[in-house]
């Protein structure tokens, strides 16, 4: 139903204008195409547009389930317009950085967040505008990313980021509520159908293999599942995943040591 909606409004807000600001098939160059315009134009109307698809699908539960399980120093990157922000356990938490590359986004969720200080009063917060790929190495206990990957110029090398971000200790996690491919090619055909007009009116390739960039080498190098769930005919991912401790010989007998703090 969501993806007939989706080309229905694509296909009916995806004018001439549009067309010129984002030329045909520029949706599907993920590495080339900028979404930082669209962003910035959805920015204000982000929540109101979004809010009844999640509530249908579950996706405040997910985020709950997800979030709740954050802890220590916690980043977030494409914070978007704070959609996270209820779900958060701050008294497990002892700092939370919030960031996103598109200041639109990120300014809607520091107006967002007022609300919610009293929440994080014991914690330390603060709003970077920044790039998944931005971040301090090895400075969070927890990180966490719902449906940025979706957005990233390559998803691969922001996985990357986001294990380089944590701790390392076997007790670091990487949270992740991503969406992508089906496990049915006939739904898979139909997100094909519609990534370019998706992308243009979204700033998401929702036909993405979230699941399969888990495989590629470099990212499997640096991180690992811990728990993975599927929902919405596969195309919904709740993942639970931490970085693979890196391993160094030792310079005395060339043994192999987790170079671990």
């Amino acid at each position: 139903m969501l993806v007939f909606k989706s080309k229905s409004d694509t296909s009916k807000d995806c004018t001439a204008n549009d067309q010129a600001t984002f030329p045909e098939g520029a949706g599907s160059s993920s590495r080339n195409f900028d979404t930082s315009p669209v962003w910035e134009k959805i920015a204000k109307s982000y929540d109101k547009e979004i809010d009844w698809d999640e509530l249908i699908m579950g996706i405040g539960v997910m985020r709950r389930f997800l979030v709740g399980q954050a802890k220590g120093d916690v980043l977030e990157v494409s914070t978007g317009t704070g959609r996270n922000f209820d779900y958060y356990k701050a008294d497990q938490m002892d700092s939370a950085r919030f960031t996103d590359r598109n200041a639109g986004m990120l300014a809607e969720a520091e107006s967002k967040f007022d609300k919610f200080k009293d929440q994080f009063r014991k914690t330390f917060v603060e709003f970077r505008q920044a790039n998944v790929n931005e971040q301090p190495a090895g400075r969070f206990d927890t990180v966490v990313d719902t449906f940025g990957l979706c957005s990233c110029g390559d998803p691969e090398e922001a996985l990357i980021s986001l294990a380089d971000a944590c701790k390392p200790s076997e007790d670091s996690r990487i949270l992740l509520l991503e969406h992508g491919r089906s496990h049915y090619d006939w739904l898979n055909r139909l997100l094909d159908s519609n990534v370019d007009k998706h992308v243009m009116k979204w700033g998401c390739w929702w036909n993405r293999d979230l699941m399969g960039l888990f495989e590629q080498e470099k990212v499997k190098e640096k991180l690992e599942i811990v728990k993975v769930h599927r929902f919405h005919l596969g195309t919904t991912c709740y993942i639970v995943a931490k970085p693979k401790l890196q391993t160094v010989p030792s310079p005395e007998d060339g043994t192999v040591h987790n170079n671990k703090e």
